[in-house]
């Protein structure tokens, strides 16, 4: 074997992101053995040891730490040949990965999906649910639903619309709202680690609340308010469109962050790429009125 294989330097990568064998075989899609087996080979070619066994986690040795910015430099080289052969390619086949986060975008991008794969059986659709920003570059993804104000210089593509956010919960709570009732009574619901003790819609809109519930996962929130937990600040493009939700009246919301449709630009002219974009752009531009919190009328 030669030492610069990429094969193998790509598993050593994946070890070293990962911390563990089982870690990178999850994410390259192959069995610990095969990981594990490509790793030796490497250190039998070196005669040195690039990760100390210890358990389940793998710890880098001085050795394998000097490797890893060389390896880097040959994960980018070869991420930007894959990137220039897939912008050549014209086929309506293959693989195409799309991330997508939240609940919210999940819900929006799946008109798109639906509509492509009918017209496009041929192209095997991968779709990531992930917080995690996927690194498009690096072909973690070929095209990312994302919200931001600011897109990364290497992406390119199309904003849609501004992301709106209400205040919802359960009818029973929104007459309690209405009618003045004991405010402090109701409960708040919002995202752990969200980096305030109380973040701005319940300090500036339900200041009395006694109680304020967190989770990690906007499906949850959801669910929470829906059950009549508390109240929850949530994307118009859920809220609107949920029967058992309504707007519940809130002196301050915050702010949205803008809605893109994104893939790296040596991708642009791909096939594949450019015609799923286009889908999922006509979806969301046929659903902006519902991102940006203008269907409900009723309570603001």
């Amino acid at each position: 074997m030669h030492i610069f294989d990429w094969d193998h330097i790509r598993h050593f990568l994946e070890v070293v992101r990962s911390g563990s064998v089982s870690g990178a075989a999850k994410q390259l899609g192959v069995n610990q053995t095969t990981v594990s087996r490509r790793i030796t080979a490497i250190e039998q070619h070196l005669g040195q040891a690039l990760f100390d066994r210890s358990g389940h986690n793998w710890v880098i040795t001085p050795v394998g730490e000097r490797l890893v910015q060389s390896a880097e430099r040959m994960a980018d080289e070869a991420n930007t040949i894959a990137r220039y052969a897939m912008a050549e390619s014209q086929a309506l086949s293959g693989k195409l990965r799309v991330t997508v986060a939240d609940a919210c975008t999940q819900f929006l991008v799946m008109p798109a999906l639906h509509a492509f794969s009918q017209q496009y059986p041929d192209v095997d659709l991968e779709v990531i649910a992930t917080w995690e920003l996927l690194d498009l570059a690096a072909r973690e993804a070929d095209i990312a639903l994302r919200s931001t104000n600011e897109p990364p210089p290497n992406l390119v593509g199309k904003r849609i619309a501004q992301l709106a956010y209400a205040v919802y919960g359960t009818r029973d709570l929104l007459e309690r709202v209405r009618s003045k009732q004991a405010t402090a009574d109701i409960h708040c619901i919002t995202w752990v680690g969200d980096g305030h003790t109380r973040p701005p819609w319940i300090e500036r809109s339900f200041s009395e609340t006694r109680r304020v519930y967190r989770t990690s996962e906007l499906s949850m929130m959801v669910q929470m308010a829906k059950q009549g937990t508390g109240i929850a600040q949530i994307p118009c493009a859920l809220g609107d469109t949920d029967p058992l939700l309504h707007r519940i009246p809130a002196r301050y919301v915050e702010p949205g962050w803008g809605l893109w449709v994104l893939s790296h630009v040596d991708l642009r002219t791909t096939a594949r790429v450019r015609i799923f974009k286009d889908f999922l752009v006509e979806a969301l531009e046929a659903q902006r009125d519902l991102i940006e919190g203008r269907r409900e009328t009723d309570v603001c």
